[in-house]
């Protein structure tokens, strides 16, 4: 079954190609021609269009209902394509944060050895924040969320949700940075780290 949107959609395109034929055969019309005979000759002029009221009427209606299907067209088509993505934010399912089995905060106080600490945090860590955590371990200890978004390849939801929880927790901190947040690791888990 065929929604109405969808309906008003294939009308406003089946109006948009009438208005658009009638227009064009209208503005291509065959100029009229006479043939002049004199002394057994004879020769082709051709006149020139001249349109009347009432084609002027049918251009400009025409072309007004074109002008307007058009933009109806391209205004439900970006309002769809927004849904779209609003659609899949809401129906996108929530990321289950596994609570974590040791305090993250307790960690950071019994491991004295900076460099050792990294590794204790994302030994506390599960799947995708322990991910997370050794991206932002890896580049530094710091870097911009869109950046952490394309490098993961996670959804921007599903790291926005994550960050705040890691924040929550202690393991980060955001800032905000002109459109994104910056994000670092919390002051207590900086240092060197060991790469894996």
């Amino acid at each position: 079954m065929i929604s109405r949107k969808t309906g008003t959609m294939v009308l406003a395109g089946a109006v948009l190609m009438v208005a658009g034929v009638i227009v064009t055969s209208m503005l291509l019309a065959t100029k009229p021609s006479i043939i002049q005979i004199n002394d057994g000759s004879f020769k082709i002029l051709e006149l020139p269009y001249t349109y009347t009221r009432n084609d002027a009427y049918v251009l400009v209606i025409g072309s007004t209902v074109g002008g307007m299907m058009l933009s109806y067209i391209f205004t439900n088509l970006l309002a769809a394509g927004k849904s779209e993505v609003k659609d899949m934010i809401i129906i996108e399912k929530p990321v289950e944060i596994p609570a974590p089995h040791t305090d993250i905060a307790a960690i950071a106080e019994h491991v004295n050895d900076e460099s050792l600490l990294i590794d204790a945090v994302l030994t506390a860590l599960e799947g995708d924040e322990k991910k997370l955590v050794k991206e932002i371990a890896d580049n530094g200890g710091e870097m911009l969320q869109n950046e952490l978004v394309l490098s993961l390849d996670f959804s921007k939801a599903k790291v926005s949700r994550m960050l705040t929880d890691l924040e929550k927790r202690g393991v980060v901190v955001k800032k905000q940075y002109g459109l994104t947040n910056k994000i670092a690791l919390a002051d207590k888990l900086r240092g060197e780290k060991n790469e894996k």
